[in-house]
């Protein structure tokens, strides 16, 4: 955790870390490295996930692209913190999509021990998902726009069925 404070905002790969402290490169170094994630998260910093590497220079001795990540300290990012939260986002997303499909599917089986837990959980990943569907205002850069209009499209027909009986 020191040794990745004190190189705040380099990229280091696994070797680089495994060298600076002192430990083997392995399974206990990337174990350790998880946890060094939660306590950075704790203080308020982050510690970015592994990428590939930006920089062409920086290949194995397979010529493959290293995996690097960065200490970032609260309130410092940029362009490789941009793209690190933005896989995070759309990583988040897909979860709650298959959180959507699986509990719905389960709220509707009758033969489940929890219906109504279950219905509840899909009412709170549909809010979620229609909520980011609605991030218009956010910017080209941040929202991929893939079927967004088919979605809001969709909403807005839900909707508009939903309200129909009540005027009618």
């Amino acid at each position: 955790m020191i040794w990745l404070r004190c190189n705040h905002g380099r990229e280091v790969s696994y070797a680089d870390i495994a060298a600076g402290v002192k430990f083997p490169n392995g399974h206990r170094l990337r174990q350790a490295v998880r946890v060094v994630r939660v306590i950075a998260a704790n203080r308020g910093d982050r510690l970015e996930r592994f990428q590939p590497s930006a920089d062409p220079a920086r290949r194995d001795s397979a010529r493959r692209r290293v995996w690097i990540t960065r200490y970032m300290r609260s309130g410092h990012g940029d362009e490789f913190s941009f793209r690190d939260a933005m896989s995070a986002a759309r990583a988040a997303m897909t979860s709650v999509k298959d959180m959507h499909r699986a509990t719905t599917f389960e709220a509707a089986n009758p033969h489940s021990i929890a219906r109504t837990e279950f219905a509840t959980m899909a009412q709170a990943a549909d809010e979620c998902i229609t909520k980011v569907a609605g991030l218009d205002t956010v910017g080209p850069q941040t929202v991929r726009r893939e079927n967004t209009s088919l979605l809001t499209q969709m909403i807005a027909d839900l909707e508009a069925r939903l309200t129909e009986p009540a005027a009618g």
